[in-house]
């Protein structure tokens, strides 16, 4: 798999669940619009290369709520409760932070997904996501 710089995308842990159940929602238009063509990107081209990290990727960048510190969603100190999501989510699907893997291998699609680690029906929500995209249980 070719993992050119060009073609990277950056892609927080917990991100991986947002991306797969995202319905058009978000914190503010540009928000969504940025996870959209990421969306997009990655639904058209499953081999994109993802580099899965555990702190703002590049559909944070978008996010009203992202500080130079991290996430305040829910104020100044939120970027820990958010990090423990992703801890929590890398450690179910096996991946180490900073891996490279394919979308496809990443999570859709993924046997690491299949073997009923996580999915967006079985996941604990994402502290103060509105959406309920990962709401519908708790990880197992």
């Amino acid at each position: 798999m070719s993992t050119g710089r060009s073609n990277l995308l950056t892609v927080r842990a917990h991100t991986l669940l947002c991306l797969q159940g995202f319905r058009g929602e978000g914190y503010s238009p540009a928000f969504v619009e940025n996870m959209g063509a990421i969306h997009r990107r990655l639904s058209t081209d499953p081999k994109t290369a993802v580099r899965v990290i555990a702190r703002p990727d590049e559909i944070c960048s978008a996010c009203p709520h992202l500080h130079p510190d991290g996430c305040h969603l829910k104020g100044p100190g939120f970027e820990a409760a958010m990090n423990r999501q992703d801890q929590a989510v890398m450690a179910r699907l096996g991946i180490a932070e900073g891996e490279i893997l394919s979308w496809e291998r990443s999570f859709a699609g993924s046997p690491r997904a299949s073997k009923g680690a996580i999915s967006t029906r079985s996941a604990a929500p994402a502290p103060g996501c509105r959406w309920g995209i990962a709401g519908k249980g708790s990880m197992h």
